[in-house]
């Protein structure tokens, strides 16, 4: 379905803090409340405040409806970070700072930290998933890739796309992760290179991980190749370009939409949940790179 039609929808649905704040909720408690202190089950619930004030009926404690949550601390309204949320979902395109600042009228500043703190939540929530099973890793590039030279271009960064794969070949769980300049010796991957991504992207249980280092492999993993350069593909179409510093966040938040399409799941709902889940940064570690 076209997806300003699915943004017409979405406004009918998310239009007022009040639904925003409902859903947040459920999505926050979704088996009812419990209180951050104690874990007691029934609460005061306040809502004279812009968002509802919970009191917990045991030992008193206080909590907000985004405490403890990626939204904590942020004075911008629940249904522009609903909006969000809704366009970082997109699948063919997902959205840019700018893109955002224009839709929910709110400063470039503000529309990138906001997106900022959801891919966070998605790179953490990455890092809690290791791969399993048979597992595929290649190596590929992302700002530079056709660079004829031994010597790696000063834009050019390698990173490693790696899955889990089935009997087919296919892949139903993928990790795009940069790899360290330290693992790296010009374009070529150190020994150290395939170990630091085993050792913190694949479950140990797994015998064997099938790497392909070499750019011009007779056995390069060719669907994984293909993934690669949709992900760097759409990197540049929606934000023209991506720095190192920052570069792992979306290739982060690429992957994760594609995990999710693949298990034929809600990209929108699991995202709120995710939010709902996560825990805030200050800002100068937003602003660090991933």
């Amino acid at each position: 379905m076209d997806e300003v039609i699915n943004l017409a929808n979405f406004h009918q649905q998310f239009g007022t803090e009040e639904a925003c704040a409902a859903y947040l909720l459920r999505a926050k408690w979704p088996n009812g409340f419990s209180c951050p202190r104690c874990e007691h089950r029934h609460t005061y619930m306040t809502d004279t405040r812009r968002l509802p004030l919970f009191e917990c009926c045991h030992c008193h404690h206080q909590t907000s409806l985004t405490a403890g949550t990626l939204l904590e601390g942020s004075r911008t309204e629940l249904r522009k970070w609903f909006i969000a949320i809704f366009l970082v979902s997109r699948t063919t395109t997902g959205t840019s700072a700018v893109e955002l600042s224009k839709i929910i009228r709110v400063t470039y500043k503000t529309a990138w930290l906001m997106l900022r703190k959801i891919r966070h939540g998605i790179s953490t929530s990455d890092g809690g998933t290791l791969l399993s099973g048979i597992v595929q890793v290649n190596l590929a590039a992302y700002g530079h890739p056709h660079n004829p030279s031994f010597y790696k271009h000063k834009r050019e960064q390698p990173y490693f796309i790696g899955s889990t794969v089935n009997n087919e070949g296919d892949a139903y769980y993928i990790k795009l992760k940069l790899i360290p300049l330290n693992h790296l010796n010009q374009r070529d991957v150190l020994r150290s290179g395939t170990k630091n991504f085993s050792d913190l992207h694949v479950n140990p249980q797994v015998s064997e991980v099938q790497f392909v280092t070499a750019r011009y492999c007779s056995k390069r993993f060719t669907k994984l190749l293909l993934s690669a350069a949709k992900a760097n593909e759409w990197i540049n179409k929606t934000f023209h370009g991506i720095g190192r510093k920052h570069l792992q966040a979306y290739l982060d938040e690429y992957s994760y939409r594609y995990n999710l399409t693949i298990r034929k799941a809600s990209i929108f709902e699991n995202l709120v949940m995710l939010c709902a889940s996560s825990s805030s940064l200050p800002y100068s570690k937003l602003t660090k790179a991933s």
